[in-house]
């Protein structure tokens, strides 16, 4: 679960005062380890002062190690929430590749997020995508 406050400012009249806004987003999987080409299917839920204008849903791979970085977003959804709380169910097939992968030089993450507009949050949470039990775990090279 994902959960943070922020402070708002509000100045009035040479005086400052301060409020505390709750801004709740949350993602649930019902498995972070995926087959490729399975169902990725979970559901965002959200908790807020205020109705958000729009929440967007990614879907999206990164390469992170030595050399240049690479990032792919493989599925996004928009939806404008008609209240200030609420759940919502995603399904999606996800691609074949590329399978998750750990190693000294590279690592290959996919991860699923969810951000809102208005009030600004986000919520991100990370999954494995391979065709074993875990990520393939690369050697050191020597």
């Amino acid at each position: 679960m994902y959960e943070h406050f922020r402070t708002v400012r509000l100045h009035f009249n040479r005086h400052h005062y301060s409020k505390v806004e709750k801004m709740t987003l949350q993602i649930q999987l019902e498995n972070s380890r995926c087959l490729p080409g399975q169902m990725l299917q979970g559901s965002v839920s959200w908790e807020f002062d205020s109705t958000p204008k729009q929440l967007t849903l990614q879907v999206s791979w990164n390469t992170s190690g030595k050399g240049t970085d690479d990032s792919e977003t493989v599925f996004t959804e928009d939806w404008s929430p008609d209240s200030k709380s609420g759940q919502k169910g995603f399904q999606f097939q996800l691609p074949r590749g590329p399978i998750s992968v750990q190693g000294n030089l590279i690592n290959i993450g996919w991860e699923i997020e969810c951000t809102s507009k208005r009030p600004k949050d986000s919520c991100t949470m990370p999954f494995e995508l391979s065709h074993l039990t875990e990520p393939i775990r690369l050697s050191p090279v020597l």
